[in-house]
């Protein structure tokens, strides 16, 4: 029987599977603390943004294409090996339904998470790590879910209350370009990296100009107040002042 306890550790996805689709290359990574989780979702032909100082500068289609990306953070519950996932922040706004699998292992140790009230099966391979903290902060409106270990980090931002992204992405694709909405959403960031010393570097983030950027290093996130500066969707810094 499968248990929060199992639960805990890196995890990355090897594929997904439901009538009609198939994805084996978008980089997925779910880490799971005792206390809390942050997944990210990034596909493996988002163009390249070398070079670019603002997601403003970028032109319409590209940023539709940067729309499919994902990420979501908070808590999980177990019960009877069926997990529930607390979206308390989602990179796509307010999610539709609940985030429910039910989970197992197979032969070869994979765990097989099977969709409850959607028609998917995903499986994940766990990844070696030290282990996992997490942590809850917040900025004004904003939350940030963060899980490190020795090795690194991923962290999310959000707005609890964010709206659903579903209207962006169709006049995104309809070749309109609504400005404020995207303001709105690239506040939004999910990103994770490495240590590099007493500082942590991004590597791969759901806003592409911010990979190479620093980040609080793990004394800062266990002492639980710090401070961020990054870029908002016009290239101009935003600091944000973080505690729980």
């Amino acid at each position: 029987m499968i248990d929060a306890k199992a639960l805990e550790g890196h995890w990355r996805r090897n594929w997904i599977k439901a009538p009609g689709f198939f994805d084996d290359t978008t980089r997925v990574d779910w880490l799971q603390a005792p206390d809390g989780y942050v997944d990210m979702r990034i596909p493996s032909d988002l163009p390249d943004l070398t070079g670019v100082q603002a997601l403003a500068q970028l032109d319409t289609p590209t940023l539709a294409s940067l729309m499919r990306s994902e990420g979501f953070a908070g808590t999980i519950k177990v019960v009877d090996a069926v997990c529930t996932w607390d979206r308390a922040i989602n990179w796509h706004g307010t999610p539709l339904g609940a985030d429910v699998g039910a989970m197992d292992w197979d032969a070869a140790g994979h765990l097989i998470e099977t969709g409850v009230y959607a028609d998917y099966a995903e499986e994940w391979a766990g990844m070696k790590t030290a282990p996992l903290r997490y942590r809850r902060l917040v900025s004004g409106d904003l939350q940030m879910h963060v899980c490190w270990s020795a090795s690194g980090f991923l962290f999310g931002i959000g707005n609890p209350n964010a709206p659903a992204t579903a209207p962006l992405i169709a006049a995104l694709q309809a070749g309109q370009r609504p400005v404020a909405q995207l303001e709105e959403h690239f506040l939004g960031l999910f990103a994770m990296g490495e240590w590099e010393g007493a500082t942590g570097i991004i590597r791969l983030a759901t806003s592409p100009t911010m990979v190479g950027q620093d980040f609080p290093g793990p004394d800062s996130l266990a002492k639980g107040v710090f401070s961020t500066v990054r870029s908002d969707f016009h290239g101009t810094p935003l600091t944000e002042d973080w505690s729980d």
